[in-house]
């Protein structure tokens, strides 16, 4: 059994994983206990289970209630047997009024839904819509004020970019509009990225431009999405608007997004919009790791910028495993090699292993009605409950690859309400 444990971790490490060797000893213990009970893996996967949903239970529960509920999973997809844990509770909303949250809540993504745009712009490349060197005032024209700004620099964030006025002066949609049409770059440095939402608004709006005119027919950003992207890669529990679904993350804004810039822009746009349950970031992972779509996966999880102004971040702000393993990113020191993250205003997470093919998500409510931001002490409460997310998954990963080796596959799906 030792040799086996120590041949997954030796795995890990080629792969680009970094433990502290304290905290490994104490998982090595706790698998090393499982194994002992002699129980199928479905059975250890559920004392995970149970040991995890205390924690998400206290997270929810915190003395100053960062959040009211959440929906997370851990998910292993193998083709010798995916295994997953997913734990759900507390309510959509602080207070009373507040439902249940279930299994198919839908939480606001915020800022993760730039990670769908990257995609989407990726695909509409190999279309022929447009290609990543063209200039965007050449694309359309209302952004001319962009110059020579391209669609590659739109998704590295490149520069700094800059409006004559805050979008959200705007008194209605058609003045932000006008508002983001002065969007420019401030100097000409460009070997730096400075995270902003402004291009990926502009992008959104450009996709709207040029998918409608090549198609013959006026498409608006949420239907390009669902047409290219959502649908094709079976993304049924991601979408824009959800309307007749049980809503949370969004600081009860109905079905809108809580972010305001989108909301004022019509809610579906390029830099926020989306919702999604656990389940749902679970079908974008099997798109993401499957064989046709690795070359998306590899820009993903690619370093654009090393000096980056904003923790260690690539394309479309998406968060990069710093390769001398500095703690100044949401990617787990743990994972792999190109492992790559995002994370919302509203609290949403993802974090993808493509080489190691683990997935974990944490999707929360954490904006109280009214309220502009979350509360002051969620990153502390989130971060405690990440690290613990890290360590249940790495608990799970060495179980069910000691079983797979001594030629146990199955398929285990885990759901737990708190």
């Amino acid at each position: 059994m030792n040799d086996k444990l120590e041949k997954i971790l030796e795995e890990l490490v080629r792969n680009g994983s970094s433990f502290d060797k304290e905290e490994l000893s104490k998982i090595q213990s706790y698998v090393k206990q499982e194994l002992r009970k002699d129980q199928s893996i479905t059975d250890c996967l559920t004392d995970l289970t149970k040991e995890l949903a205390e924690h998400s239970e206290e997270f929810i529960n915190h003395t100053e209630q960062v959040v009211s509920g959440l929906s997370s999973c851990i998910y292993l997809p193998n083709t010798d047997g995916s295994y997953s844990i997913t734990i759900f509770g507390g309510k959509t909303k602080y207070g009373d009024q507040g439902q249940e949250v279930d299994e198919k809540t839908v939480f606001d993504l915020a800022s993760v839904t730039k990670l769908y745009t990257f995609l989407l712009s990726l695909i509409l490349i190999q279309k022929g819509y447009f290609q990543l060197e063209d200039k965007i005032k050449d694309l359309d024209s209302r952004f001319e004020a962009l110059g020579d700004y391209t669609v590659d620099d739109v998704l590295k964030m490149a520069g700094n970019l800059r409006t004559d006025g805050r979008v959200t002066d705007g008194k209605d949609s058609a003045e932000a509009l006008r508002i983001l049409q002065t969007l420019h770059l401030d100097g000409e440095d460009r070997s730096f990225n400075s995270y902003t939402d402004m291009g990926f608004l502009v992008l959104s709006k450009v996709i709207e431009e040029i998918v409608s005119k090549k198609s013959g027919q006026t498409m608006c950003f949420d239907t390009i999405m669902n047409e290219y992207l959502l649908k094709p890669w079976g993304l049924d529990e991601t979408l824009f608007y959800p309307k007749n679904r049980l809503v949370s993350g969004n600081g009860s804004y109905d079905n809108m997004v809580h972010d305001p810039k989108a909301r004022l822009l019509g809610g579906a746009v390029g830099s926020a919009g989306l919702f999604a349950t656990s389940k749902g970031l679970r079908h974008l992972t099997d798109q993401l790791f499957a064989v046709q779509n690795v070359n998306f996966t590899k820009l993903a999880g690619t370093i654009i910028y090393p000096t980056s102004k904003q923790s260690h971040k690539g394309y479309a702000g998406i968060y990069q495993k710093h390769p001398l393993g500095l703690e100044k990113t949401f990617v787990p020191n743990e994972y792999g090699t190109h492992s790559f993250a995002h994370q919302g205003f509203t609290g949403a997470y993802a974090v993808f292993d493509p080489k190691n093919r683990i997935h974990n998500n944490i999707l929360v409510n954490s904006i109280k009605e009214g309220e502009p931001k979350k509360p002051d002490g969620f990153l502390d409460a989130f971060t405690v409950y990440q690290i613990i997310q890290i360590q249940t998954t790495l608990k799970m990963y060495l179980l069910t690859r000691y079983y797979q080796l001594i030629g146990y596959q199955e398929d285990v799906e885990i759901h737990k309400k708190i």
